[in-house]
């Protein structure tokens, strides 16, 4: 059996590469390609990878935010032999699946501790004459252990064909956050921003006729939930104290926090906040809502923008972690939402930024967000050259 596309994406933390990956597969899919869509991460509930064939290899993830040590699903430090095992089922199944085009999510420029099995998946495809792509956001985490950067440079001039940004140059140029990519300008292709559309617009690109129906609540998520209970912590503190105290509030927490927090946030709730888990109807819940109060992923952004949703983000800035920070101050320079930091982040600042948000003035920003439509584009003409 062959496919067109074996797309790879390792989440160790968050789920935001993965969301944004479904979203490709779903697109190529829609374009008559066919997917191999492998996972390497922990199971997601309601991942949408409609009409692709779902690979999840044994799972692993991130013991904390450091990335330092990588975990099996049962909480062990993976071992060399761990590793070759499951590497050996990467190998296989792209051997079955003989590909038109590999597609890695961060690779290189992220996903280093991921070389036990992506230095013989690359060396296959090569082996094979398969062309390597690799999928980048808009702003990459900044580098600061010394040659780090260089040595991306050699894998991306080494092994890597094409490098999909998706991102808008005219709103921030890789080069922003990675300043050596200038050396590989003539692999970078620009995308634009992915998302997927079917919530906000109809056709693609349009907006939404419903958009400027009533809205009433407030909707706070925090994406997969590793990281979540600060923010959630804030909110359920800082709803007595403000001026939206008297709507309906909806706290979203992902499947990576753990059952034992989760149950007890959902014990210790105010009088109108309903505590859940992560839905898939959450575009449409953004875009019902009178606040939105997140951090600042890229796909949260994104859904967030398209919904015309006014919003309070605060950005995961743990060390070495910059990437959300840079997006958020951007758009709030521009007027788009408001920005409240890790640090900054009390009851009663929260409390402050969400009375404020009923007087500020929401602006939008242009951005192109046809990142999916011309990613696809993109690989259809790759494969045809092939």
């Amino acid at each position: 059996m062959s496919c067109d596309i074996f797309l790879y994406v390792q989440h160790l933390l968050g789920i935001g590469h993965l969301q944004r990956a479904s979203v490709l597969a779903r697109d190529f899919h829609q374009a008559g390609l066919a997917v191999t869509f492998v996972s390497g991460g922990r199971p997601v509930p309601h991942l949408n990878v409609t009409g692709a064939r779902l690979i999840q290899l044994p799972a692993l993830h991130a013991a904390d935010n450091s990335f330092k040590i990588l975990q099996d699903e049962s909480g062990h430090p993976v071992d060399e032999k761990w590793k070759s095992a499951r590497s050996e089922i990467l190998l296989r199944a792209f051997r079955a699946a003989k590909p038109r085009v590999l597609l890695l999510e961060m690779f290189p420029f992220g996903r280093r501790q991921m070389r036990f099995e992506l230095d013989p998946l690359i060396a296959l495809a090569r082996e094979m004459s398969v062309p390597i792509v690799t999928s980048v956001r808009d702003i990459l985490t900044t580098h600061k252990t010394p040659g780090k950067s260089e040595w991306i440079i050699e894998r991306v001039k080494a092994d890597i064909d094409h490098v999909l940004v998706h991102g808008d140059p005219r709103f921030i140029p890789l080069e922003d956050s990675f300043p050596l990519a200038s050396q590989i300008r003539d692999k970078i292709v620009y995308t634009g921003y992915v998302l997927d559309f079917s919530y906000f617009s109809s056709p693609k690109g349009k907006k939404n006729p419903d958009n400027n129906t009533q809205r009433s609540g407030v909707l706070v998520s925090a994406g997969g939930g590793a990281v979540a209970l600060p923010l959630a912590e804030a909110v359920l503190a800082a709803k007595p104290l403000c001026s939206l105290n008297d709507v309906p509030w909806l706290l979203l927490l992902g499947d990576n926090l753990p059952d034992s927090d989760f149950h007890d946030l959902v014990s210790r709730a105010p009088q109108g906040l309903t505590v859940e888990r992560n839905r898939p109807d959450f575009p449409t819940l953004l875009g019902q809502a009178q606040l939105s109060i997140s951090q600042a992923g890229y796909n949260t952004i994104l859904e967030t923008l398209a919904a015309e949703t006014p919003a309070i983000v605060v950005p995961f800035s743990a060390e070495g972690q910059s990437e959300q920070t840079a997006r958020s101050e951007l758009l709030a320079a521009r007027g788009a939402l408001q920005i409240l930091m890790e640090q900054d982040l009390t009851p009663s600042a929260l409390a402050s930024a969400i009375d404020h948000s009923l007087t500020g003035t929401r602006q939008n920003v242009a951005l192109d967000m046809k990142g999916a439509e011309k990613s696809t584009s993109f690989i259809k003409q790759l494969i045809q050259k092939h």
